[in-house]
């Protein structure tokens, strides 16, 4: 079987063996910190999929009184590094530990280092674990290409990271996930058939964005980088607020929007875009777990809310084969990159 398709079916596994790794215990002295109102700022930083995982713990996060920033890690190397300030937990995502911004950046900080160095790392024997202050193994397993269990791995154990500093029930959270891995199980099962069914459903188009807000971000950005990676084609992914400030002149017969519903907060106002889009003679592909009687509706597996986020790229990534398969490649074999970005 294709490598990459291999890991996308072995995403599910691939979960459960976090949840069944994941120690609370191995975030102790950043829980004490915390309390101890040490930390004046979170840093939380990465590149590509490592990065896009994160957004859900930042919103999960930004409910506690130490602020929190989200910051591309190149920016933070050669722009924002006066943002890390003694009194700063850097939080640090790389599956590999060895991303070149990342590495990088622990040489520009070594002479003055943070307070605590969070890192969530798929190579326990790589740079930023042994770097850091405290590291978190993903437990993803081998990966062949493009991020596929180390991305849903990183989204799961950043968010138990962060349900656990904000004071939420981790037996919850873990219940969640583990339901989570049996609705991607059962949805990944039928994988030819939800090819077929987005490929007939996009027909052809000239113009394709990914549109949502919130946690949705996350499979936006991510869908986006990994239909460039997978498929070598570029789709742009937005937050849908953004995309009317301008882009909608974009809307014409030969567009097509998916639109992430996400959560019931902003899902009106993503559906009012969609509206939009389609009086203007675009067309809709609406993302939720109930169809919608105004538009395409891709179907989600239904899960909690914050379980969401790991479902909503399953269909990007279909979106991935069914898109090399137009195109005649093997969809997630690289010509120009490696799996370890070892240079800036």
């Amino acid at each position: 079987m294709n490598p990459y398709i291999a890991d996308i079916l072995d995403q599910p596994s691939a979960l459960r063996n976090l949840l069944n790794n994941y120690s609370p215990s191995a975030l102790g002295k950043v829980l004490v910190q915390l309390d101890d109102d040490q930390f004046k700022r979170i840093i939380v930083t990465g590149m590509g999929a490592s990065l896009n995982a994160a957004y859900p713990a930042v919103i999960r996060l930004s409910g506690h009184s130490v602020p929190v920033q989200f910051i591309n890690a190149a920016e933070l190397l050669h722009y924002l590094d006066g943002a890390i300030e003694t009194r700063s937990l850097l939080w640090m995502n790389s599956q590999s530990g060895r991303s070149a911004e990342l590495v990088h950046l622990l040489d520009r900080i070594e002479a003055h280092r943070p307070d605590c160095i969070l890192t969530f790392v798929n190579d326990v024997s790589s740079p930023l674990a042994s770097f850091a202050d405290v590291c978190l193994n993903i437990h993803a397993g081998l990966e062949a290409t493009v991020s596929t269990k180390t991305y849903i791995n990183m989204l799961a154990a950043n968010l138990l990271a962060a349900i656990q500093m904000t004071g939420g029930d981790m037996a919850v959270a873990r219940r969640d996930l583990l339901l989570a891995a049996e609705e991607m199980e059962r949805y990944l099962s039928n994988w030819k058939k939800h090819i077929d069914q987005l490929d007939a459903m996009l027909g052809s188009f000239d113009h394709l964005f990914l549109l949502g807000r919130g946690t949705s971000l996350s499979a936006v950005w991510n869908g986006s980088l990994i239909n460039k990676e997978s498929a070598r084609i570029s789709f742009e992914g937005m937050n849908s607020a953004d995309f009317r400030h301008g882009p909608l002149e974009l809307v014409s017969p030969g567009f097509v929007a998916i639109i992430f519903a996400g959560s019931d907060r902003t899902a009106a106002l993503n559906r009012n875009l969609g509206l939009e889009i389609s009086s203007h003679e675009g067309r809709v592909l609406w993302v939720d777990t109930v169809a919608d009687p105004n538009f395409a509706t891709v179907i989600l597996p239904e899960t909690s809310e914050l379980a969401r986020p790991l479902m909503e790229i399953l269909p990007i990534q279909m979106l991935t084969l069914a898109m090399a398969r137009r195109k005649g490649l093997q969809a997630g074999a690289f010509r120009y990159v490696g799996k370890v970005t070892d240079r800036e």
